[in-house]
């Protein structure tokens, strides 16, 4: 295995640092890996889904969303529009590498950049971990009338992220707001497989009951009974990375398989 790191312009004057995991063989295979809210490309999940896929001759590539790890831009000014931007630059730059099977795996908030990237791009293989598919209800339901009265009239808002000072700027719910992600993912073509435990308390389970619903791509829902968002637990996420693997390696085999006939 060997890893580069990248700086790719994603837009102009905007950069992103990749970190391309190939392995030994020259392969035309990858996945890009999307990480979650107050995460970044270092994730427990990129990292071990990567270590899984990495023997399967199947490269991996993660980034760091905007205002999130080795990005410039501090939090508070993350778009989840520029976030987009990032995957769509990516997705596009992975072809001219020589990949032609191209996976994308979405966690949490990765998984709404993930659903709108998919709809936008052509891929072999989709799959989402716990993903956010409706997110403006959730930042309503979580601060209440009078919460969201604040946020915009101060057009900041400060809460207990990883180091308590987490803040977020008021354009960022506005951004959300132009985004309809049920209607993006009915047009998803790409086999498409998401993984959630019912007992997430951070980003409902309902969401991707209703996500499967619209999707009209080979389709498959597991859940993982009892499991919370980060999936806390080491069976939970375990069988969780199971699932990711399993869907990953069987989708990008058969298109690599049919690309040989």
């Amino acid at each position: 295995m060997k890893e580069r790191r990248i700086h790719l312009e994603v837009s102009p004057g905007e950069k992103t640092t990749l970190v391309l995991a190939e392995p030994g063989s020259p392969t035309k295979q990858i996945v890009l890996l999307c990480h979650g809210f107050l995460s970044d490309k270092e994730s427990g999940t990129n990292l071990a889904l990567s270590r899984r896929l990495l023997p399967e001759n199947i490269a991996t590539c993660r980034f760091d969303f905007d205002g999130h790890g080795e990005q410039n831009r501090p939090l508070k000014e993350m778009r989840m529009s520029r976030c987009l931007n990032q995957v769509e630059a990516i997705l596009d730059w992975l072809p001219t590498q020589g990949f032609t099977q191209i996976g994308l795996l979405g966690s949490s908030f990765g998984g709404l950049i993930a659903l709108h990237g998919a709809a936008r791009k052509n891929l072999s293989v989709l799959a989402l971990k716990c993903p956010v598919s409706n997110y403006p209800p959730l930042w309503r339901d979580r601060l209440g009338e009078a919460g969201m009265r604040f946020w915009k009239e101060n057009n900041l808002l400060t809460f207990a992220g990883l180091d308590g000072r987490a803040q977020l700027e008021y354009e960022f719910y506005e951004d959300l707001l132009q985004y309809d992600t049920y209607k993006e993912a009915a047009t998803i073509q790409a086999p498409t497989l998401i993984v959630h435990g019912d007992a997430d308390e951070d980003v409902p389970y309902s969401q991707s009951e209703q996500l499967f619903e619209v999707l009209h791509c080979e389709k498959v829902f597991e859940t993982i009974e009892g499991a919370d968002h980060p999936f806390t637990k080491a069976p939970d996420f375990e069988q969780m990375l199971k699932h990711l693997f399993k869907w990953f390696t069987a989708h990008l085999k058969k298109t690599s398989s049919s690309e040989g006939l």
